[in-house]
């Protein structure tokens, strides 16, 4: 399914890297705001924020390209670029949401390392000389292979969800097409590959009798 939507790989590649960087001008342009406040405080809270939802990117850019493969997408610059501005009229919902699922899973990765800790620590105790340190290091390997394997592709699916229900009937508002244009360079840039992209013609299959 990925093939069919991205023939050519280095244009996967360059509209990943594109989309997280305009996620992230994103996250700065609404963040900006939050520091224009005369409250206290409130500067330091927003640089956290913004720190935990640059963290959330690792997820949130993998529900754009997902945009590409529901709607069949024969154009991928041009669907990302639709994608983001629905993810931008409904940044509040899918933010809070990206957020949520980014510490539930670090809080579920931190139980699991507490709970195998001392499984681990009494298997090593059995191999002679000092193992101590192996048994937290083996601990945690352990909780951050479970945190890959599980409940990021849980997170993703479950972002996903959030993403397609708030957008759902929507259509990409100029008025954010124009905030992103004027806030990051990248999303111009991507506008301009989609405008100038072709889509490149199927290849004959193996089995099709020469011409």
């Amino acid at each position: 399914v990925v093939k069919e939507r991205f023939v050519e790989t280095s244009v996967l590649f360059g509209v990943d890297r594109l989309i997280k960087g305009i996620l992230r001008a994103l996250n700065r342009m609404v963040m900006s705001v939050a520091t224009l406040l005369p409250i206290p405080g409130l500067r330091e809270l927003a640089g956290f924020v913004n720190k935990i939802l640059n963290v959330s990117l690792t997820y949130t850019d993998e529900i754009i390209l997902a945009y590409n493969i529901r709607t069949r997408s024969e154009n991928p610059w041009a669907s990302s670029k639709d994608a983001l501005i629905l993810y931008a009229q409904n940044y509040k919902v899918i933010a809070k949401n990206a957020v949520f699922l980014l510490l539930f899973m670090y809080a579920v990765s931190l139980l699991i390392f507490l709970l195998i800790l001392a499984p681990v620590g009494a298997l090593m105790a059995l191999f002679p000389g000092s193992v101590g340190g192996w048994s937290f290091l083996i601990a945690l390997i352990f909780a951050w292979a479970l945190k890959t394997a599980l409940l990021e592709p849980l997170a993703i699916a479950a972002l996903m969800q959030v993403y397609f229900k708030a957008i759902a009937g929507q259509q990409p508002n100029p008025e954010w097409d124009e905030k992103l244009t004027a806030a990051s360079d990248k999303f111009r840039k991507l506008k301009d590959k989609a405008a100038a992209y072709l889509a490149p013609k199927p290849q004959p299959s193996a089995d099709a009798p020469a011409g």
